[in-house]
């Protein structure tokens, strides 16, 4: 009985989210097409248009509540965003797809695609844990910053639409197509790769002249830190998980000076 009651829950949850799933692409092809019905443009303009656009023509664009909701600000949900990412962990290596997760404060990795010696598909149900990269002190930066990163661009040329070195790119997972370029798919999560021990003045450990000590792990300054790159399936896709990404940062700096605030109300005290 237990084991059936099992096989029934998971099937329900395996329906959810594949319909979840389908409903989210419908949205955000939707969103789409109405911004490009409202501004007059078609895809292949979009990739320059969405990037360069002017202050007066961002009024004109419709932004859904559905898709850019509070949850993200309000920590109402557990697992902010997920979705599939390509990840490239140091700069002198290539893509690799993945899963990834945006929780409270971190960032999960886990492992997408399993593959023989020959690069056929194997078809599996375990997805191993790659890395958890910790946002509490990392930065984030996206578009054409990202060009030193990725060390190699597409270099296509289409004489019929000279300046623009990518082709149009389908997604037969969902249907979902883009023409945007490498720059502008990628972003980058940078974060301090070494780590010093200096005392801070805060309640609980050792005593020194009076004053409670206690020993805090901090970024060693001066030291080049490790970037990893992200690459998205298109310039959208990227702005939600940089929305994501960044709320998220932001929300665990205002949550540690909260509680420094609170530590110095409790000492006045």
């Amino acid at each position: 009985m237990t084991k059936k009651e099992w096989m029934h829950r998971l099937r329900q949850l395996v329906k959810y989210w594949k319909l979840r799933y389908a409903t989210d692409i419908s949205l955000v092809k939707s969103i789409r097409q109405q911004n490009l019905e409202q501004l007059g443009i078609d895809e292949e303009t979009e990739a320059v248009f969405g990037q360069f656009a002017r202050k007066w023509e961002l009024p004109k664009s419709y932004a859904s509540p559905e898709l850019y909701n509070m949850c993200g600000m309000t920590g109402c949900r557990s697992i902010h965003m997920s979705g599939v990412l390509y990840r490239k962990p140091h700069r002198h290596t290539t893509f690799t797809r993945c899963s990834v997760m945006l929780v409270h404060g971190r960032l999960l990795v886990f492992q997408d695609t399993v593959r023989k010696l020959s690069g056929q598909q194997v078809n599996h149900i375990h997805h191993d844990k790659e890395s958890s990269l910790d946002l509490k002190e990392c930065y984030l930066y996206s578009g054409l910053l990202t060009e030193g990163d990725l060390l190699y661009r597409n270099r296509t040329f289409d004489s019929n639409k000279p300046g623009q070195h990518a082709l149009p790119r389908i997604f037969l997972e969902d249907g979902w197509t883009s023409t945007d370029e490498d720059s502008m798919t990628c972003f980058v999560v940078w974060h301090g790769r070494k780590k010093s021990f200096f005392r801070a003045p805060e309640s609980g450990g050792s005593t020194e002249g009076g004053k409670r000590l206690r020993i805090k792990r901090v970024n060693q300054l001066g030291v080049t830190g490790r970037s990893i790159v992200f690459k998205a399936r298109s310039r959208a896709e990227r702005d939600h998980w940089v929305l994501g990404i960044t709320a998220e940062i932001e929300r665990m700096g205002v949550e540690s000076e909260v509680r420094i605030t609170q530590a110095a109300k409790n000492k006045s005290v």
